[in-house]
């Protein structure tokens, strides 16, 4: 991942990316081999399933002053760039300073591509079709009140994804921090949100302001609803043997 976006992020600019890992050393080392980027490794415990990911953002709340920068990206470690990824609009035009990514499995082009879609694939009408009257909205929406998670029918509409999200330094602490205050408040009552970190993105994305950028921001290859898309961030197909 970090080849690739020294090759396609933001071309001119210099980065550093910020490495959860419990092998420091080896991130450490592996920064020395980079042109513009510089790699800052943060010791993190193998946390396993699902904690590595539902406890993402207490982790980062925790190392927060460690992180620098006027932009802010997160990335799941298996992304990559696969074509030239420039933040547009400006993150300064943000709307509350962060910006979320369609989720890729929920989305749809426009009305025209939409029906060429549904004609050569009619079980995803039907499919779309079950989920708009059972949720209201297309997207995997935690239904449970026991939850802080849950968000209500009415206020269901774009469903965002976790791999990749991003903001302006300050507001993006902020989320995090509401966040990892929500999760927690979950487990401290041992619920955990169907989906995890995403499904409290959702209900930041259904109760804040925000901009909304493009799947191709978390492309996955192989959907049919994707094909009108140049893909930017591509998640890395694991195949069968999948590992965290």
């Amino acid at each position: 991942m970090v080849q690739s976006a020294e090759r396609l992020l933001a071309p001119g600019s210099n980065l550093t990316f910020y490495v959860f890992t419990d092998h420091p050393d080896e991130a450490r080392e592996f920064g020395y081999s980079l042109s513009r980027s510089r790699i800052v490794p943060i010791t993190t415990s193998s946390l396993g399933w699902p904690d590595a990911t539902l406890l993402r953002y207490e982790l980062f709340r925790e190392s927060w002053d460690q992180v620098q920068g006027d932009v802010v990206i997160h990335l799941d470690a298996d992304m990559y760039f696969f074509s030239e990824t420039i933040l547009s609009p400006d993150p300064a035009e943000w709307q509350g300073g962060i910006a979320l990514v369609r989720h890729p499995g929920y989305r749809r082009p426009n009305l025209s591509r939409r029906l060429k879609l549904y004609l050569g694939a009619p079980q995803m009408l039907g499919g779309d079709l079950k989920m708009w009257l059972r949720l209201g909205a297309l997207g995997s929406w935690e239904t449970s009140r026991d939850s802080v998670a849950y968000v209500p029918r009415q206020q269901r509409c774009t469903y965002v994804c976790g791999g990749t999200w991003m903001g302006l330094r300050e507001p993006l602490g902020i989320m995090i921090s509401e966040l990892a205050d929500r999760t927690r408040s979950d487990l401290e009552r041992g619920i955990v949100a169907t989906w995890h970190d995403e499904s409290h993105l959702n209900w930041f994305a259904s109760t804040h302001t925000h901009e909304l950028l493009g799947s191709e921001k978390c492309f996955a290859q192989g959907y049919r609803n994707l094909e009108d898309l140049i893909p930017e961030i591509m998640a890395v197909d694991k195949g069968a043997d999948r590992t965290r």
